[in-house]
């Protein structure tokens, strides 16, 4: 036999083992428990406090997205409930040396408080939407709106503590101009989408 044959076999034969370790990975990548990495959380609520300033009499909405973090793919859509929780101002502010009052009910309004994420994705198609009533608003005063994270369909994923809940610092004057840190497409804050 070939000298450079035979060197070549003996190659092939040395990397039989490693291409037999190359199996593809199981889902969850081996991992025990990997359902207990599933994760539901607020991803704007990442880049912290979200302050803006309204002009009544002109409505507003807020949208807030529902994201999906794990090893596993969700394999049914899942439901995502929320609510504008006024009891979270109090943490707020002890939290942050604040002193935010709680946004008045008859200031807001949730129009729907579920938002669903489909099977395999990661974000929910459409946001849970806060109508704000700004006629409602007294001049020159800034309250705070925590939007939380309160119930998930699928009782085996679990809230994010960390990302659970979204705080909005919203003031409202007559005749002022909008002034916004979130990304805006008109009087709605839609941009949380892709954070």
């Amino acid at each position: 036999m070939n000298m450079k044959k035979y060197t070549l076999y003996l190659m092939l034969l040395m990397l039989l083992p490693f291409f037999g370790a190359c199996k593809a990975l199981k889902e969850g990548y081996g991992i025990d428990n990997p359902g207990q990495y599933s994760r539901v959380y607020l991803a704007a609520a990442y880049q912290g406090l979200q302050r803006f300033e309204l002009e009544a009499p002109k409505t507003a909405e807020v949208k807030v997205y529902a994201n999906y973090s794990g090893v596993l793919k969700l394999n049914a859509d899942l439901s995502v409930g929320m609510a504008v929780d006024l009891s979270r101002v109090a943490r707020y502010n002890s939290e942050n040396g604040t002193s935010f009052k709680p946004i008045p009910t008859d200031c807001f309004r949730l129009t729907d408080n579920v938002s669903v994420i489909p099977a395999g994705t990661t974000i929910s198609a459409a946001p849970v939407v806060v109508s704000i009533i700004t006629t409602a608003f007294q001049d020159d005063q800034t309250y705070l709106m925590p939007v939380r994270l309160t119930t998930v369909s699928d009782a085996s994923i679990a809230i994010n503590p960390a990302l659970e809940t979204l705080y909005f610092g919203i003031s409202c004057k007559a005749g002022a101009l909008y002034v916004t840190t979130s990304p805006l497409n008109d009087y709605s804050l839609s941009g949380t989408e892709n954070w």
